[in-house]
């Protein structure tokens, strides 16, 4: 073991074995840190959960605070990461602020940062005994500001951004706005090469292997590592991002004290971004309908339109497409653009949906319930829905492959045997009758079964899986097919720009965050199974939530379309290595491509 390691040996005498490190003080006041980071590693030869809880005291009572974990391979090393504070900023008294999964709130209840006394890291009632190291514990540096709840309204400025803070990238005025975006365009057109080594133009690597050109996108085994390959017959790997669009709304109906300028509803320039029609959300404020109809405002579009002036739609397209290229992504994934799709610049995906179809009784999860493949409108809407795509892009060789739902309630162990193979069954035929030049890609698994997973390796060409981790993992059960996989949504974010939610991954900081996003990215594409990764996703959520309350920063660009610089470097510095980090192919000589 390294110097300064702490080896723990954990049995199953115990709930939870592990060891508690405690300070010589007594207690220790960590409230000017923003998070912890345990590194440690597994010592034992098969996969690990190693968890960690920060720990306090009231009176007599320890009091849990705090915690982690992480997923270790087989003699792996990883990273424990614990949020001290959900974010910079706390009331002073409590607010109501609804319609947001993510606000400011006052501090409360028996846990004090100021009176930590022991950080506990442990295994969670393990059935065999495990060996694991801790090789060292670090804590970051918070600023966390108290805000008086009496001045708190309004929060939100003009550009949708937060008004009680300033950070690197905030825009405080139309000229900013619009200086930044010439300046980005300048780079964008100076920098226009994909970092990509050797890509050719659908974004696969012209120099590997010369394999054969079917005209659209494909899969391929080679050498023991799954692949995509492109229209041209070269080895692709997806590096790509999901909803590539100019804006999304957030409800001000009901809300209209939380913001500080909104246009009025005869404004020429942005009342076309109010809308009364949006619908009531499965989850969230408007919910329950008592304040639907409502309206919206949809603050990134109105910033374009600030940036670009009446042609910002037409901008809006070419900054995206520029800035893939430039940022080394290939795939322009589900919820994007169609104009961008259409462009015939980048790959994409696309993303049907059997929406209106029955669904399955007895069924639930947090989408709604299982639509019931067995019934015959399934087949009907699906078929529909395919033949109006097939309209425009059925011979489309830029169409990587299609998507047919997402994050399925498959929660009925049960039978899911039954009904997933009916339900992967029903899609195939139908995808393969309707569009047969293009990869059928799954359902984008959150959650399911071995059944599930084993009905969707023998119909998929490629199987999604939406993976919020701090690492890709997935084992085919046995008896599955072997089949490619693909990462359809991941992500990371962070609360020291302006935004209240750091989305399912959380890290400390940028710097942090681009960190996180070049290791999983690397991961992947050291994992032979995996064909791509696509982030989750193009911009930040609004600060005030969008129509289910999700505020998470979690885009490559801000509300105000302002790059994360850290993180496009992250993304930047993977495409540059991806492919040789992929394969271990020698490049190709003019002589040995005949």
């Amino acid at each position: 073991m390294p110097d300064g390691a702490t080896k723990v040996e954990a049995g199953t005498g115990y709930t939870w074995p592990g060891a508690r490190m405690e300070f010589a003080a007594g207690e220790k006041d960590l409230s000017g840190f923003s998070s912890v980071s345990i590194v440690v590693s597994n010592m034992t030869a098969r996969p690990l959960k190693v968890h960690a809880s920060v720990k306090g005291r009231a009176g007599d009572k320890t009091v849990d605070g705090p915690g982690g974990s992480v997923e270790l391979e087989a003699l792996g090393k990883g990273e424990i990461f614990v949020r001290l504070e959900e974010m910079p900023w706390e009331l002073d008294a409590p607010l109501e602020l609804p319609g947001m999964n993510g606000f400011p709130k006052a501090r409360g209840g028996g846990f004090s940062l100021e009176h930590v006394r022991s950080i506990h890291i442990f295994l969670a009632r393990p059935r065999e005994e495990a060996d694991f190291a801790i090789l060292g514990v670090t804590a970051s540096p918070g600023a966390h500001k108290k805000l008086r709840s009496e001045a708190f309204f309004p929060f939100v400025d003009k550009y949708g951004q937060f008004t009680h803070d300033d950070w690197p990238g905030k825009i405080h005025d139309d000229a900013e706005l619009a200086a930044l975006g010439r300046r980005e365009d300048e780079l964008l057109a100076a920098h226009a090469k994909s970092p990509v080594s050797e890509a050719d133009e659908f974004g696969g690597w012209k120099g590997g292997p010369q394999l054969a050109a079917t005209g659209f996108f494909r899969t391929e085994k080679l050498d023991g590592k799954w692949w995509l390959v492109d229209p041209a017959g070269r080895l692709f790997w997806s590096h790509g991002v999901n909803a590539v669009n100019a804006g999304e709304p957030t409800g001000i109906g009901g809300r209209e004290k939380f913001f500080a300028s909104i246009p009025a509803k005869d404004d020429a320039a942005f009342g076309r971004f109010r809308s009364k029609t949006w619908k009531a959300a499965a989850h969230g404020f408007y919910a329950d309908g008592a304040h639907v109809p409502y309206e919206t405002f949809d603050f990134a579009r109105a910033n374009a339109r600030r940036k670009d002036g009446g042609d910002f739609a037409a901008r809006f397209v070419w900054r995206s497409l520029a800035r893939m290229r430039s940022w080394g992504l290939n795939t322009i994934a589900s919820w994007s653009d169609g104009e961008l799709q259409r462009s015939h610049r980048v790959p994409y995906t696309i993303l049907l949906k059997t929406s209106g179809a029955p669904r399955l009784e007895g069924s639930k999860g947090w989408w709604g319930m299982l639509p019931d493949p067995y019934r015959p409108e399934f087949e009907e809407i699906l078929r529909k829905r395919a033949r109006e795509a097939a309209a425009w892009m059925r011979d489309d060789p830029w169409c990587v492959g299609v998507f047919v739902d997402n994050e399925l309630s498959w929660n009925d162990e049960e039978r899911m045997a039954e009904v997933s193979e009916k339900y992967f069954s029903t899609v195939r035929r139908v995808l393969k009758e309707e569009l047969p030049n293009h990869l059928y890609l799954g359902c984008r698994i959150a959650w399911g079964s071995d059944d599930v997973w084993r009905s969707a390796a023998e119909y998929c060409d490629v199987v999604s899986c939406n993976c919020y981790k701090r690492r890709p993992g997935r084992d085919w059960p046995e008896g599955a097919d072997d089949k490619p996989m693909l990462v359809s949504e991941f992500h990371f974010g962070a609360t020291d720009r302006g935004m209240f939610h750091p989305g399912l991954v959380a890290a400390a900081t940028q710097p942090r965050r681009a960190r996180m996003y070049r290791d999983f990215v690397l991961a992947c594409l050291d994992d032979p199974r995996i064909v791509g990764a696509h982030w989750f996703q193009w911009r930040d959520q609004p600060l005030t939530g969008r129509a289910d309350g999700e505020n998470y920063s979690i885009g490559l660009v801000s509300i105000a379309d302002v790059p994360y610089v850290e993180l496009v470097g992250a993304v930047r510095k993977a495409a540059r290595e991806m492919y040789q980090r992929r394969s271990r192919f020698p490049k190709q000589t003019e002589e040995n491509k005949q």
